[in-house]
């Protein structure tokens, strides 16, 4: 289920709560998300850059250390990374990232920030 769909549920149901006179309690959003968040909010469009898989799952097992987003297995990161890479820069995986003289994967176009 997306992000979008699971807010219109949220809605949906704080709108028959709130004619009920229930108290209403969201759904959680799927631990997908903070994938999405990963690369909203540490990542940025950038022409001249790249970015391999493993920079990306380094860093963001950096922030997960420090406690800013949940944990994840690398597995999982990796399968749903190129989904949203797609969904929020139009990125998509290339095989042809360059990185100590040999072919890595990664994404073009996109790069960390700096500023967070």
């Amino acid at each position: 289920m997306t992000r979008t769909e699971i807010t219109a549920i949220n809605r949906a149901i704080a709108l028959l709560h709130s004619l009920t006179g229930e108290p209403h309690e969201s759904v959680p959003l799927p631990r997908s998300c903070s994938v999405t968040r990963f690369v909203r909010e540490y990542l940025a469009p950038d022409p001249a850059a790249d970015v391999s898989c493993g920079e990306l799952w380094t860093f963001y097992r950096e922030i997960s250390d420090a406690g800013e987003l949940p944990p994840m297995r690398k597995t999982i990161f990796l399968r749903r990374l190129p989904v949203v890479m797609q969904e929020i820069y139009a990125a998509r995986k290339s095989h042809g990232i360059q990185r100590e003289g040999r072919r890595v994967r990664g994404f073009k176009g996109v790069g960390i920030r700096m500023d967070t």
